[in-house]
């Protein structure tokens, strides 16, 4: 492995080819800005697996870059070249005290799959089980923190050309260390597994890999091999008499009650990681998983809510208890923003909509405004896009969002309608009273602050020309009107004063003419479609 100096000369060396040699310690960089998603990529695939990994995870994030970055570097493919069996065996030894042959009756030397952190063998017990065997790359660990640790040190010497990124880079990636570390050690995914199995028991579809305790440590887990067909396996699945519809169904189903009930979800739902098995759809892989806590979930809740009934200052106000402020918000703005947003998407036919996709530009639109969602809620984002573009390919007629709906409607953790308890509607009545009690006085301040010259009324116009020309046409007809009103009280004064005397003709041409002047305003307002 090389030193920190060596692989700290060769990442710049590797960036510097691909047009970010400005990254470092030198201002010159690419002209076309447009292809630097594609030579990031390109970067992290020749700078090895340890980057490609990086770039995995940034590709999850779209509260850190750009779309047009996320969208790049999601085309990143998880495998790497396969390291020798000797390698792995000796692992196994270190790992456990003994050799791979006194547990295994056959092992294939030739890898299942080589990943960037991980290569997976087949094999057989001595006991006679199926089983698959995870052995961790040899000083992976090592690598892959010692890259972060550099593109943090490259990160922190040129944070100006991050000012695209929302989040402080370097905080980010302090992130993506603990969260590497995590996914680096091996008994967490199992734990992951336990506790996946445990929740969804009563769960008849659904299931996951059995896991063999005496054989999992950090860098090592042997699970069962789970032989069935891959989820998209059509004529397959239909040759065994699985209907496609129904495996789509029973698998948004699931993930709505890992989200919503469990508060912790499968993050990685491709379809490699889904097979179908005895009727059963079988959960594998869980390196990456997503958590939501119950003040998250309830955060979820009331997006949803406020999506579905269109009340944009519910949504803003979730959306800022939510995020993390970091630079000043500009409100109005960030609710004509919503606003477009949620039109935009609810004009469209409602069973076409992709929810993964709606909460995604809901968060971009976060981002804008320089507000940093929690990263739980963009690894859901991910999830969500992931699957719904799965299930789409699995059944392209599945209404998703009327099965969705008619979950979360019978689901106890999605309350559509939050219920009122006798203490919450006292306490209700208590603070409503208390602000009319209040009333009378703030009134009573307002007038004596207009009184003294004192209140000050801020009007922010947006399209100034077309408001203050509406504004205008308001005021003439208000004028008008007032000049119609006093033309009237004025012809009812002479008809009064003149009673009697045969003079009241001319109030009587005041009147008609009053009427007919009202009239006239009248049919100009219904013209004007604004009445």
């Amino acid at each position: 492995m090389p030193s920190s100096g060596e692989r700290l000369r060769e990442i710049v060396s590797i960036l510097g080819k691909y047009g970010f040699g400005h990254l470092y310690n030198t201002r010159v960089r690419s002209q076309k800005k447009e292809q630097d998603p594609k030579n990031l990529r390109r970067a992290f695939e020749e700078l090895g697996p340890g980057f490609i990994k990086i770039g995995q995870i940034l590709s999850t994030r779209r509260d850190i870059l750009p779309m047009e970055y996320i969208a790049e570097l999601s085309k990143l493919q998880d495998e790497a070249p396969s390291f020798p069996f000797e390698e792995a065996k000796a692992i196994f030894v270190e790992e456990f005290g003994q050799d791979i042959e006194t547990v295994f009756e056959t092992i294939d030397v030739k890898p299942l799959a080589s990943a960037s952190v991980a290569q997976v063998h087949r094999g057989k017990l001595k006991t006679g089980e199926e089983v698959v065997l995870k052995v961790q790359r040899p000083d992976i660990e090592t690598s892959l923190l010692q890259d972060i640790e550099l593109f943090i040190r490259i990160v922190d010497r040129a944070p100006n050309v991050f000012k695209d990124f929302l989040v402080n880079p370097k905080e980010a990636f302090e992130e993506i260390r603990q969260t590497s570390k995590r996914e680096l050690d091996f008994r967490n995914e199992a734990n992951a597994i336990m506790q996946f199995r445990e929740l969804n028991k009563e769960i008849a579809c659904v299931s996951v890999p059995k896991l063999y305790l005496p054989y999992h440590s950090k860098r090592v887990i042997v699970e069962e091999y789970i032989e069935g067909y891959k989820i998209l396996d059509s004529e397959g699945l239909t040759a065994a008499g699985y209907v496609q519809e129904d495996i789509a169904q029973k698998l948004l189903l699931s993930f709505l009650s890992q989200v919503f009930r469990d508060g912790f979800f499968h993050a990685d739902p491709h379809p490699g990681n889904l097979i179908i098995k005895e009727g059963q759809i079988y959960f594998i892989d869980f390196g990456i998983m997503g958590y939501l806590s119950v003040e998250n979930r309830e955060s979820l809740n009331h997006l949803l809510k406020a999506i579905v009934f269109k009340d944009l200052n519910q949504l803003m106000n979730t959306l800022l208890k939510m995020g993390v402020q970091r630079k000043r918000i500009d409100r109005s703005r960030f609710y004509e923003d919503l606003s477009y947003l949620v039109e935009t998407y609810l004009a469209a036919n409602f069973s076409s909509i992709q929810f993964g996709t709606l909460i995604a530009d809901v968060l971009d639109v976060t981002r804008k405004h320089g507000l940093s969602m929690p990263s739980e809620f963009t690894l859901l984002v991910r999830a969500l896009t992931v699957l719904e573009g799965l299930i789409t390919e699995l059944a392209p007629n599945l209404n998703i969002v009327q099965i969705a709906k008619g979950y979360l409607i019978e689901s106890d953790n999605f309350k559509l309608f939050e219920p009122i308890s006798k203490e919450k509607l006292l306490l209700s009545s208590l603070q409503m009273t208390k602000s009319l009690v209040g009333l009378p006085n703030q009134i009573s301040t307002l007038f004596e602050n207009l009184n003294n010259g004192r209140t000050k009324v801020k009007l922010d116009l947006i399209n100034m020309d077309d408001k203050w020309t509406g504004l205008n046409k308001m005021v003439n007809r208000v004028v008008f009107a007032l000049i119609v009103s006093a033309l009237i009280l004025a012809s009812a004064l002479i008809i009064f004063a003149a009673e009697g005397t045969g003079t009241s003709w001319l109030g009587i041409i005041f009147f008609l003419g009053a009427g007919f002047l009202g009239m006239w305003l009248l049919i100009s307002i219904i013209r004007s479609e604004r009445l």
